[in-house]
């Protein structure tokens, strides 16, 4: 389907407006750490710990980050179930979430910074960046036709 869409697309040049681009996981511990890195800057200005990094968080939030992919979408639409299973996984229940779609064709530094920028110009994700009482985070990012998808979920 994919590769036919592509033809159709080269040849008539009339399906700019689907998008049947694979997701592109953002996978490895080196493009994650570019955020992370950034957002830990950002802490250790403010005077906070640094987040540490949780794998099972970095699962979930890189299920949002591919479910906002598949709708096109920007939401927080399912963080009461997100929220449940961390809870009854890692006994937490002190729990953020910041989600973002940037338009990018590619994941790097620059792309980094810029989310951590819009992030930090929206006052409730602002507090969860800087909350202290947060420790641990895991991040998903996932890249998408000419967007970028990235959740963040934050425990204490």
């Amino acid at each position: 389907m994919f590769l036919i869409c592509r033809l159709l697309k080269l040849l008539f040049g009339f399906l700019d407006s689907l998008s049947f681009a694979p997701y592109r996981r953002i996978l490895t511990y080196r493009d994650k750490g570019k955020l992370l890195s950034q957002m830990n800057k950002h802490r250790n200005k403010m005077g906070l710990t640094p987040l540490g990094r949780v794998k099972l968080l970095g699962q979930i939030a890189y299920g949002h980050s591919k479910s906002m992919a598949r709708t096109k979408h920007c939401d927080h639409r399912g963080f009461a179930r997100r929220k449940r299973i961390i809870e009854t996984k890692m006994g937490i229940s002190y729990i953020g979430e910041n989600c973002f779609m940037y338009p990018s064709k590619r994941y790097g530094r620059r792309t980094a910074h810029a989310l951590l920028r819009r992030w930090l110009r929206s006052p409730g994700h602002r507090r969860n960046i800087e909350n202290s009482s947060y420790k641990r985070t895991g991040i998903g990012i996932v890249h998408r036709g000419n967007y970028i998808y990235a959740t963040q979920i934050f425990t204490g």
